[in-house]
């Protein structure tokens, strides 16, 4: 089953100001246009990997989820991205997907639904609020969970585009991450 969610409530470069989670989506995160804060996590294997060490390879796409553990909607995004992994591989973008969840679950999620891309763990949640994704609202139900959602960068680590929709169950289409990473140069 794939995701079907109109274009024009997608925030593609921060211009939709529908809400996600009691906030505009043009103010989930941080800017289009800022650098990217750097990060060192482990990822489902426990290697620690960087944001440095993806951008030498070019485009990164960073893929915040609530949690592949409990999170259906999570759950179903990572199965479809890993579907689709070779047409947005072949647009010229990394995925790397970003959650609190610890390393055990990630390797156990990746195990039993084939991901084939870095899951990192961010459990301490310094990363998801350094991209200001850290959902308030449910601080104290679920300490750490990020505001679902892509941010697109550049080979230079600058943010160029946001894909966020309002509330937590929709998410953006793999074609819109395609077109998306398409228009980036």
């Amino acid at each position: 089953m794939r995701f079907t969610i109109p274009v024009i409530a997608v925030c593609v470069l921060s211009l939709n100001s529908a809400s996600t989670f009691g906030q505009s989506v043009d103010k989930t995160g941080l800017k289009v246009g800022a650098r990217a804060p750097a990060f060192t996590l482990k990822d489902q294997s426990g290697k620690e990997r960087s944001l440095d060490e993806f951008l030498t390879k070019g485009k990164v796409a960073l893929v915040f989820f609530r949690s592949a553990s409990w999170c259906p909607f999570c759950q179903k995004q990572l199965i479809e991205l890993q579907a689709d992994l070779k047409e947005i591989e072949a647009a010229g973008v990394q995925i790397i997907g970003i959650s609190y969840d610890p390393v055990e679950d990630l390797a156990k999620f990746t195990e039993q639904r084939k991901i084939a891309f870095p899951l990192l763990s961010d459990p301490d949640h310094k990363t998801i609020s350094a991209y200001g994704l850290l959902n308030q609202e449910a601080k104290g139900k679920t300490e750490g969970i990020p505001y679902p959602g892509t941010i697109v960068l550049d080979r230079s680590g600058t943010i160029r585009a946001k894909l966020f929709l309002d509330g937590y169950r929709d998410r953006h289409s793999n074609a819109e991450l395609i077109k998306t990473a398409k228009a980036i140069p």
